[in-house]
This record gives structure tokens, sequence and C-alpha cells, in this order.
């Protein structure tokens, strides 16, 4: 298991900034989920528990089906920055999970192949 490592989420344009640890790796795809690995950790971040930042809604946790190196199909959950859930589910959805790699750690376990829920969801 990896150890967990440390993450940021904005919204708001840079007014909200929360820190959490998550062993997920957002790297490959940070731009559409909205979530970043800090770089530089000073040690001042406030790190918030990932059940509190689901609960308040800044954070929700999707569904994905990947393949791994064998070509089996296995599912897993990410989580997604709210200001980024329209781009994802939206029905001109700009942000696209598919064929993009799923990490935990360093290790990349498979190719994201489907996310669950629906593509035509209204945000409004």
């Amino acid at each position: 298991m990896s150890l967990p490592i440390l993450h940021k989420v904005t919204l708001g344009a840079g007014k909200n900034t929360y820190y959490f640890k998550t062993s997920d790796a957002y790297q490959g795809i940070k731009t559409v989920v909205g979530i970043e690995k800090v770089a530089d950790p000073t040690g001042t971040e406030e790190v918030v528990a990932v059940k509190e930042l689901l609960r308040t809604g800044v954070l929700w946790r999707i569904g994905i089906r990947y393949k791994d190196s064998g070509g089996k199909r296995k599912s897993a959950h990410l989580l997604v920055a709210n200001t980024k859930l329209a781009e994802i589910f939206g029905e001109n959805a700009a942000g696209k999970l598919e064929d993009n790699n799923y990490q935990l750690g360093t290790t990349v376990k498979g190719k994201i192949d489907s996310i669950a829920g629906r593509r035509k969801a209204s945000f409004s």
C-alpha cells in the first residue's frame, strides 16, 4: 500500500484552498479532476480529512472502471473537485477521464475505461 501524499484542491479562483492526504496519484489527470499534488509542502498546511471534504461537498467521489495490464476490468473510486463535475458529467463534457492512467502512488494500475454516472447530468 502506498503512503498518503499531500494534495490540494483550490476553489473560487484561488480563494479557498484545502489540503488533504491520499495515496491516489492525480498527476496525469489533475486538470480534469481539479486536484494536484503539493510539490513543496512547507509543513504549515492545515490538512483536512477527506471524509470532511466529501461531507461538505468540496470533493466528490466517482466510480471508475479500468483495465489492468492483463486486460481484466476492475473498479475503483476517484476524488473530483466539485467545480469539475460539470466538465466530466455535463452535456458538453470537456473533461475526459477515459484513456488516462489510473495510478496508486507511483504504480500504474491500468487505463481508465469508463466512469460511473450519467454523461448528460444537469448542474444548474
